[in-house]
């Protein structure tokens, strides 16, 4: 076999025999090389594709390990992490009465019919002027009767008629007239009772005697409902 294909070389590309028997043999060593590298590759190949499979088998253990430890881990409600409401309000609370210790002080009450201008004027909006015409319009009356009476003062804005009415009352009782005996100018001093009302009611109490109850007055045409009602709390 070796013969033959030294004498094929030979014939074929025209070397000596002994020329024919190197490049044989040249050409089995390489053949034997290319040989050798491609086993060696191919093992190699083998080997890598062994460790990749191995490390995405531990890539997947090492996933479904750190999963297991997730679920394993103990859940905290979340009030832990959370304050409370009243926790808050709490501090809410103590920061306003550490800002303002006197908020929960208790407020003076004064008595509206016996008040003097100095008392009155403690409240904002009211001045000499405004205490002035309070205190001599609750005399005319003979006391207020009630708060809304306020109102009747000249000039008195709502807003203080408020805040007035949140440090005064009306605690004493007011100062009643007699009708039956009164003069005509006296009656007419009061805020209720016009010159003219005053001397029709002397006229009734001239013709019909003296008069025996507050009620009796609604008979006297000139005395309108209105009148009558804020009139009544002063007759005695």
């Amino acid at each position: 076999m070796l013969k033959f294909l030294i004498n094929a070389i030979s014939r074929a590309i025209g070397f000596s025999r002994t020329e024919a028997q190197g490049s044989l043999i040249l050409i089995l060593l390489i053949s034997i090389t290319i040989f050798l590298y491609n086993t060696r590759v191919a093992s190699i190949k083998h080997q890598v594709e062994i460790r990749s499979d191995s490390s995405a088998i531990e890539w997947i253990k090492s996933v479904h390990a750190s999963y297991q430890i997730k679920e394993n881990k103990p859940k905290f409600e979340k009030s832990i992490f959370l304050p409370k409401k009243t926790t808050y309000e709490n501090r809410k609370t103590e920061k306003s009465s550490s800002v303002n210790p006197n908020k929960n002080k208790s407020i003076d009450i004064y008595d509206l019919n016996t008040a003097t201008e100095e008392d009155l004027q403690k409240i904002k909006g009211i001045g000499p002027a405004y205490s002035e015409r309070i205190v001599k319009y609750r005399n005319l009356l003979g006391g207020f009767s009630d708060t809304t009476q306020l109102h009747e003062v000249y000039g008195l804005k709502p807003e203080t008629i408020s805040r007035l009415l949140e440090q005064f009352r009306i605690l004493s009782p007011v100062n009643q007239f007699n009708i039956n005996s009164d003069s005509i100018k006296h009656l007419a001093k009061h805020p209720y009772v016009s010159y003219d009302l005053a001397w029709v009611i002397i006229n009734y109490r001239r013709e019909h005697g003296d008069i025996m109850s507050p009620q009796e007055l609604k008979k006297i045409k000139a005395l309108d409902d209105s009148t009558f009602i804020r009139l009544k709390p002063y007759l005695e």
